[in-house]
């Protein structure tokens, strides 16, 4: 198939549904941090069907169309997630038909060389009545597919953190088996479970998921600056700068003004900066 970047533009992204379960939300917020401490109320209340509370991340995993850029003709084994954007607009409800519909916003060719950047918006809402859950924007890079143009309109660039020491910072631990668990969220690339593809990708070992260091971190803003976990995320972005290995821990860097958190993700032993330019909306 050849590629080129107004194929990519023009590609017909499947509409996808789902029904969020108890369950479908409790797996997700234990696979990114949440119910570690079995005993903490503020916690449990994430991972227990009682008065189940969504965690503000789950958005992610809802009602999404797979992975569609495989059929594009891209090189899947070099694709990575580069950038991710989620607004939230309520909370994922439990027991709900939803649905998305998607669309690809730009194409960004950075040469033979250096491969292209895809981003596309998914935009999920109530399959009865269409009320707006999440919108979700999500930059891939195809790190062997430059050289076919560049179309649409890309997204703004997230700005820099602040030039100065963090207000405060948060260290995660991420378990040996977090990509096992987080896979069975739904995203099961190879790259993340098998060594032999996350060679074959580019990777010494399996790496953890984009997505799930992102969740951490979304876990980790509200339980650093609200330990009884009652405030909430209206927005969060970040990119993903570099992997992150499942048993690493990631120290979270963070500048709060108001509402508004600015954030970075480290893991120290490597010197490593794998979350860059966050950013977060408290609600």
């Amino acid at each position: 198939m050849t590629i080129s970047a107004q194929s990519i533009l023009d590609f017909p992204i499947p509409k996808a549904t789902q029904v969020v379960s108890a369950r479908d939300a409790i797996l997700y917020a234990l696979s990114v941090g949440y119910g570690t401490d079995a005993l903490d109320d503020q916690e449990l209340k994430y991972v227990y069907e009682r008065d189940l509370v969504t965690a503000p991340t789950l958005a992610n995993i809802v009602a999404h169309p797979g992975p569609w850029m495989q059929q594009t003709g891209v090189d899947w084994t070099r694709l990575v997630h580069s950038e991710h954007r989620l607004t939230i607009h309520r909370p994922v409800p439990v027991d709900v038909p939803l649905i998305s519909r998607s669309r690809v916003l730009s194409v960004v060719d950075r040469g033979v060389e250096k491969g292209m950047f895809v981003s596309f918006e998914r935009l999920i809402a109530t399959a009865d009545g269409d009320q707006p859950v999440a919108t979700i924007v999500q930059t891939n890079a195809c790190r062997s597919d430059g050289g076919c143009g560049s179309a649409g309109s890309t997204p703004e660039p997230l700005s820099k953190v602040p030039d100065r020491p963090p207000d405060f910072e948060f260290n995660v631990d991420i378990p040996q088996n977090a990509a096992l668990l987080y896979r069975l969220n739904g995203d099961l690339n190879l790259m993340h479970v098998d060594p032999q593809a996350a060679r074959k990708s580019g990777f010494a070992r399996p790496i953890l998921h984009g997505l799930c260091s992102f969740g951490y971190a979304g876990y980790a803003i509200v339980a650093a600056i609200d330990p009884s976990m009652a405030t909430g995320l209206s927005s969060i972005a970040a990119r993903f700068s570099a992997p992150i290995f499942p048993g690493e821990t990631i120290t979270l860097q963070m500048w709060r003004n108001d509402a508004e958190v600015r954030f970075r993700g480290l893991v120290a032993p490597r010197g490593a900066t794998i979350l860059d330019n966050g950013i977060a909306r408290l609600s």
